[in-house]
């Protein structure tokens, strides 16, 4: 297997590039398939449990043109501390039934999940799976890699989960970029699998601290790409990616980024414009989640009233609309089904209104995608997003934001909304691993 990053230009950001993976048998390059290629800025389809939310294998395939990429948490699979995965030596594409023509990333911790309970140590990362609280260390994670043999790995990394900087200690900090580098040296040593490893880039809010950590992380040859993940720093995202761009500035320009948290359509525009490549896809899932259908678009010229970038099934104005969720779209949903339909799918929880809005929902999010591939292009995505943030009224500047943007509340805030949300809209069944960061989190508000 050999992955490779092909950037299109030499410029910072935005960037342009392909994602291109060759499948080898034997140290061949296997003849009947051809490489598998990502166009980027891309997203990786978000599971649960190996699955698309709310989609069986039949009906994803009902979502065209989805990029070939899909993220696997490892989070999901630990029973116990010796995961049952460990035994299974066929690969992870045969063990969640994904065809080999994806590009398979095996992450340790759901996105989703932004407070936790379990601390970690010098000789494990504690997360919590459906069997409780679980020891991942990393020779466990290269153990499970070897038999799963994911294309993309990313080690575990201790990162720092204080909601509040103002709550974490430059020793915690520090604690954190030092054990994060001894974990993945000790998963190298143990990988034998030729994944290609995304390494975390880590420091927190500290920017010596990230200097340390990217500086090391540069002068390595064995690591093919790097992951952001500060989803559990409640800073605003332009801070964060202040924070991001200082780890890049020190990185390997040439290796494709990877980042979590940033999903909601403002926040790609804004990480992509920063020089980020490749994205998780929880947004949608999150849109879904509360009964929304996604109506965002980039690239109208008219920003000059607010307009919604969703529509709520769940108002009584949609029990006699019998038009698509938006007019023109065409996904399987639009083409087949109303509003009205799916408004009373919602109000007696049948299971089908979320596997017909998710379809919806995930044909928008990657044409979204196709958008932003294309203002890249054609050189005006600074622009675009310009327009894209006054039409949506969602500019990070509070002294000049208008009492209308105001009033009509802070849009693509569909994640944070889904981290406080008891369960689907379609059952009563609380959601596992829930009540418990719930408590953390009304705690810490």
């Amino acid at each position: 297997m050999s992955l490779r990053f092909e950037l299109a230009s030499a410029t910072s950001a935005p960037r342009r590039g392909k994602l291109v993976l060759d499948r080898l048998v034997g140290g061949d390059v296997v003849a009947e398939r051809p490489a598998i290629m990502l166009e980027t800025p891309a997203f990786f389809k978000y599971t649960r449990h190996g699955l698309q939310p709310h989609l069986v294998p039949e009906v994803a395939a009902e979502v065209e043109a989805l990029p070939p990429a899909t993220r696997v948490q490892l989070e999901d699979f630990l029973d116990s501390d010796t995961s049952d995965c460990s035994q299974f030596e066929e690969g992870l594409h045969k063990f969640i039934a994904l065809d080999t023509a994806e590009i398979l990333m095996l992450d340790t911790m759901d996105p989703t999940i932004s407070v936790r309970t379990a601390k970690p140590t010098n000789a494990y990362m504690a997360i919590g799976s459906d069997g409780g609280i679980r020891r991942l260390t990393p020779s466990l994670f290269a153990q499970l890699a070897n038999s799963l043999k994911p294309d993309i790995a990313i080690p575990p990394a201790d990162i720092v989960e204080e909601p509040l900087p103002s709550l974490t200690q430059g020793k915690r900090i520090s604690k954190s970029v030092t054990r994060s580098a001894k974990w993945l040296d000790e998963c190298m040593a143990a990988l034998t699998h030729p994944a290609a490893v995304f390494a975390p880039v880590v420091g927190s809010h500290s920017l010596e601290l990230r200097t340390i950590a990217a500086k090391a992380l540069a002068a390595r040859h064995d690591i093919a790409g790097y992951a952001f993940n500060d989803v559990c720093l409640t800073l605003p995202l332009e801070h964060k990616l202040q924070l991001v761009q200082h780890s890049l500035e020190l990185l390997d320009a040439s290796k494709p980024r990877y980042m979590l948290g940033a999903s909601a359509p403002d926040s790609v525009l804004r990480a992509v414009l920063s020089g980020i490549d490749l994205f998780d896809s929880t947004y949608p899932y999150a849109v879904t989640e509360q009964g929304l259908a996604s109506t965002y678009v980039l690239g109208m010229d008219d920003p000059t009233s607010l307009l919604p970038h969703s529509l709520d099934l769940w108002q009584e104005a949609m029990f006699a609309d019998f038009g698509p969720l938006v007019k023109g779209c065409t996904c399987f949903t639009c083409r087949s089904h109303h509003r009205s339909y799916i408004h009373h799918l919602l109000k007696t929880k049948e299971m089908l209104a979320t596997v017909l809005l998710q379809i919806h929902n995930m044909h928008w999010y990657q044409r979204f995608f196709d958008d932003i591939r294309r203002s890249v292009d054609r050189g005006s995505l600074a622009t675009d997003a310009a327009l894209f943030f006054q039409r949506y009224g969602c500019e990070e500047l509070p002294s000049s934001t208008s009492e209308q943007n105001k009033q009509a509340g802070r849009p693509f805030s569909e994640l944070d909304t889904l981290a406080a949300q008891l369960c689907s809209p379609t059952t009563k069944i609380q959601r596992k691993r829930h009540a418990e960061s719930q408590a953390i989190a009304a705690e810490l508000a």
